[in-house]
């Protein structure tokens, strides 16, 4: 099989496709990454050794402005450019996850008769995944509300296709620098840039509970870090509160296995590792996701018993700190969690999503 790769802009739309193309290549498939110059997914494939083809594609934010048009007129280009490209690699499939990056090399896979397979991973889902499902072979899903946006199209949830090396250390080693798990770890990530917010709360409410026996791992994200680091200083906040600007795949393997709780936002890659690690969440969706996705994808956790949902408008120290107590406190609501992201759980995700692409090719 001749499988192209599509989707980025951002890590929310490259790292599932990655994990999906890595998949195929163990499956002995011939496969590329199309992406954008300007997106995440050049990086992203170059460490992992995966073919990469990239086009000046970039979002459309509005026609009403230059740079809009010049967009739009960017768009069109790289939907050419594409079109020559998938030819030229006699592809027999298009796999994509959505963003601006995907978008051309869509509409040239669909022009030219090329089955395409699609993979939303959020609950309300992006335009481009919108447009594109009314041709496409099949739209794969991990959240249940997102069926109702594709009407006509053929839905099928396989799930979020995780980081198979994070998969595979769901029964890890502990996280190690900065406390010693002799209390409960409260884990605090803000999403891939971090969050402000989140951070100044989190630290707040830790001074809060100083006397109590708990133990924290926060992650502030880069530009934050040194801000937070000093804070905590600032705050004289007991020695086990371990501060790190970002977690790389080991480490943030051995947070997610070390935690009782985790404090987060409510993307859907960091809902979906949650899941593998069956780990209950208090979550703080980001206010400004397109079509308030987050808040979507934070309450289908609420509703199956796994997760608190907090407004940011509403996070304060003291509502958390009631929050946190509330889950390391009650056992039968964590028990219930943990049973509960079992069964929303796909760990068979990736391997579901290729057997969707390949019955678009044979049918």
């Amino acid at each position: 099989m001749r499988l192209v790769v599509t989707g980025g802009g951002t890590g929310g739309h490259v790292y599932p496709a990655l994990e999906v193309a890595l998949g195929a290549q163990r499956r002995e498939w011939n496969v590329q990454y199309f992406g954008s110059i300007r997106g995440q997914e050049g990086d992203a494939c170059q460490r992992v050794g995966l073919r990469f083809t990239a086009f000046a594609s970039e979002p459309v934010y509005s026609l009403k402005t230059f740079r809009g048009l010049r967009a739009l007129v960017r768009l069109y280009q790289a939907s050419l450019q594409a079109g020559k490209a998938l030819r030229r690699e006699g592809a027999e499939a298009v796999f994509a996850t959505g963003g601006y990056s995907s978008a051309p090399v869509l509409q040239a896979a669909q022009r030219l008769g090329i089955p395409t397979v699609l993979h939303e991973q959020n609950a309300v889902p992006g335009r481009t995944q919108q447009l594109m499902s009314k041709r496409a072979a099949a739209v794969c899903t991990v959240f249940a509300e997102a069926e109702s946006h594709f009407p006509g199209a053929r839905v099928v949830r396989t799930g979020m296709p995780v980081r198979k090396a994070l998969r595979d250390s769901a029964q890890g080693r502990l996280f190690e620098e900065g406390i010693s798990h002799s209390a409960p770890v409260v884990l605090v990530m803000g999403g891939s840039q971090g969050s402000a917010a989140l951070n100044d709360v989190a630290l707040t409410c830790a001074a809060r509970m100083a006397r109590s026996e708990v133990q924290w791992i926060h992650v502030t994200g880069p530009k934050h870090y040194e801000e937070t680091l000093a804070s905590s200083n600032k705050l004289a906040i007991k020695s086990d509160y371990s501060v790190r600007p970002y977690l790389q795949e080991d480490d943030l393997a051995a947070a997610l296995f070390s935690c009782a709780v985790c404090v987060s936002r409510a993307g859907a890659g960091t809902l979906a590792e949650l899941a593998a690690f069956r780990k209950p969440s208090i979550l703080v969706p980001f206010p400004s996701a397109f079509g308030d996705h987050q808040t979507r994808n934070a309450s289908e956790f609420v509703e199956m018993g796994a997760a608190e949902l907090i407004p940011q408008s509403e996070l304060t120290p003291a509502g958390l700190e009631v929050r946190i107590l509330k889950w390391l406190s009650d056992a039968d609501a964590a028990r219930h969690a943990r049973e509960a992201l079992a069964q929303w759980d796909r760990p068979d995700a990736t391997e579901l999503v290729l057997d969707e692409i390949q019955r678009a090719v044979t049918a």
